[in-house]
């Protein structure tokens, strides 16, 4: 009897610390996904908005209304794209790359076509079907845009590439001719954090919580480009992506 009563206890002991566990799985998830959110909106910071909308008033004054109409048109596909990424963990590559173009055409309008940019998609990719984490580059690539592009005399250069590796990864690459990393870590030595820095901060915090949440090991890669050819400056980061 007494063993039977040890049994139940031991029962409901177990089921009890079960439903506890199960439960604050879910709250993480859940404060996951409210972190991922907030970082996707927060691609739409204040700063880019206003800038942005700035820009495009301009167009207005100048009578310009065809190019404000284009670009009106370009930011608000970007907040409905951001918008949506917002609510799923994963989206396409199609849908990612559309995102990025509006984001690119919008920060090449404020900085009045002071860099090029090139988006590469390898053709044995499955673009519309192919799922990855949405907008890890973006980081990487405003940091280019608004500070690596600081400094240098040649004119800013961007590409995005998604490689294909093999029929489980695919590999995501961002180069820039910007100032390179070393250098980057030289801009602010008295706080020790400089704008890559802070980018590559965030991002790995987001891989350590798709790792955690997702199982998926992403792999994230920073090369200067400087230390493999003294020629060249620049900056080269890699993901590669399980799918």
């Amino acid at each position: 009897m007494n063993g039977c009563l040890f049994f139940e206890i031991f029962t409901v002991a177990i089921t009890m610390v079960a439903v506890v566990l199960v439960l604050a799985y879910r709250r993480l998830k859940r404060k996951y996904l409210r972190l991922e959110q907030q970082l996707l909106l927060s691609q739409l910071n204040p700063h880019f908005v206003f800038n942005s909308l700035t820009a495009i008033q301009s167009y207005v004054f100048r009578n310009e209304a065809h190019l404000a109409s284009k670009y009106l048109a370009s930011f608000a596909k970007l907040t409905r794209l951001i918008l949506e990424n917002s609510r799923s963990e994963l989206c396409s590559i199609e849908n990612e790359v559309a995102t990025l173009e509006h984001y690119l055409e919008l920060q090449s309008l404020r900085f009045s076509n002071r860099f090029d940019y090139s988006i590469y998609v390898d053709e044995k990719i499955d673009a519309d079907s192919t799922l990855i984490p949405p907008m890890l580059t973006q980081p990487f690539i405003e940091n280019a845009i608004e500070h690596g592009f600081n400094g240098i005399e040649d004119r800013g250069r961007l590409t995005i590439s998604y490689l294909y590796l093999d029929k489980h990864h695919v590999e995501i690459e961002v180069k820039d001719n910007g100032v390179g990393i070393k250098r980057s870590e030289q801009a602010n030595p008295a706080s020790g954090k400089d704008h890559l820095s802070l980018a590559t901060e965030i991002t790995r915090e987001r891989l350590k919580n798709i790792r955690h949440y997702k199982r998926l090991n992403i792999i994230l890669t920073l090369v200067d480009t400087g230390s493999i050819d003294p020629k060249q400056h620049g900056t080269l980061v890699k993901f590669k992506i399980p799918i």
